[in-house]
């Protein structure tokens, strides 16, 4: 049966593990290394490129002469949570009387 990978899962990755460059992204939630595989990038890279539309990844540029020849360094915005509950819509529904 075939795996659908999802945004999801890398927005979760680097939550957990934190801020990645995009091979290790890959590496980490798929188990793909573009630098040791005949399989093409753009599936993965596509979907990194729908995080950051949908605002779910951002990246900063990085300095990592000498480590890598990664030029950007992602990670997963913070979702504002949102307060909920069954006293505070009360609260509200008070206040509007």
């Amino acid at each position: 049966m075939k795996k659908n990978n999802s945004v999801h899962e890398m927005v979760e990755a680097l939550k957990e593990v934190g801020p990645m460059t995009e091979n290790e992204i890959h590496k980490t939630v798929f188990g793909y290394d573009r630098n040791n595989s005949y399989e093409s990038n753009k599936k993965y890279a596509d979907m990194l490129r729908r995080g950051m539309r949908k605002g779910l990844i951002k990246r900063v540029e990085a300095d990592l002469t000498g480590h890598s020849r990664s030029k950007f360094i992602y990670y997963a915005t913070r979702t504002p949570e949102v307060e909920c509950s069954a006293a505070l819509d009360n609260e509200w529904a008070n206040e509007s009387i």
